[in-house]
């Protein structure tokens, strides 16, 4: 689908990259280029870190990797790393291997259309890859559908009420073809709720983090 590509997966994901994985860095450019915190965002992938032995993460769009960051070395997980784009499922595999994590694996495929069996994933994170489509309504009810009862989603995504600049930015984004982000963190909740998730949180403005689980 056209609207599914990872918009990292370009020249500019080399500098992408670069500044994601320095959260202070990251700090500075979102606060100057789209005026967002970035904090919590970091904060969320803990959760990781936080599997019991056996579990099953699930980490889509993966990107780059970045989540990778909150894996441990000697943690007994299965982490399945999924990416619409084979040059982020590489980057994902050299920075597993940097690290020693040798439970990530890497899947080639579109977060709308997960090949994994229901009820598989004890936690599914999916980072900064749901404004870039057109439906992410229809991702979200895959990651619904994916968890294990009582399985954790934890994930961000820019929305569209954020401040003159963010918005301005994501008007020029759509000129270009690019997917609008969703309108405003209410509609998230109402995507979450219709999928079957409960226990939401969400936070931010104009870039929001957000947690459920599956009833």
């Amino acid at each position: 689908m056209a609207d599914a590509r990872n918009q990292c997966a370009t020249s500019f994901g080399g500098l992408y990259d670069f500044y994601i994985e320095r959260p202070w860095l990251t700090r500075v450019i979102s606060r100057c280029v789209w005026g967002i915190e970035v904090a919590d965002m970091y904060a969320s992938m803990e959760v990781i870190g936080r599997q019991a032995d056996g579990s099953t993460v699930v980490d889509v769009p993966c990107g780059g990797g970045l989540a990778l960051r909150a894996l441990r070395p000697a943690q007994e997980v299965r982490y399945v790393a999924i990416d619409i784009a084979p040059d982020m499922l590489a980057r994902t595999r050299a920075k597993a291997a940097a690290r020693d994590l040798r439970s990530v694996e890497t899947v080639e495929a579109d977060m709308r259309h997960l090949p994994l069996p229901e009820a598989s994933a004890d936690l599914l994170v999916t980072y900064s890859g749901l404004h870039m489509i057109n439906d992410p309504e229809n991702a979200i009810s895959e990651f619904a559908r994916v968890l294990r009862p009582n399985g954790r989603l934890v994930g961000s995504s820019f929305v569209a009420d954020g401040s003159r600049r963010t918005r301005l930015l994501f008007a020029a984004g759509a000129r270009r073809g690019l997917a609008v982000p969703p309108a405003d963190s209410a509609t998230i909740v109402r995507w979450l709720e219709a999928a079957g998730l409960t226990d939401i949180e969400i936070g931010g403005r104009g870039f929001v983090v957000f947690r459920a689980r599956r009833a």
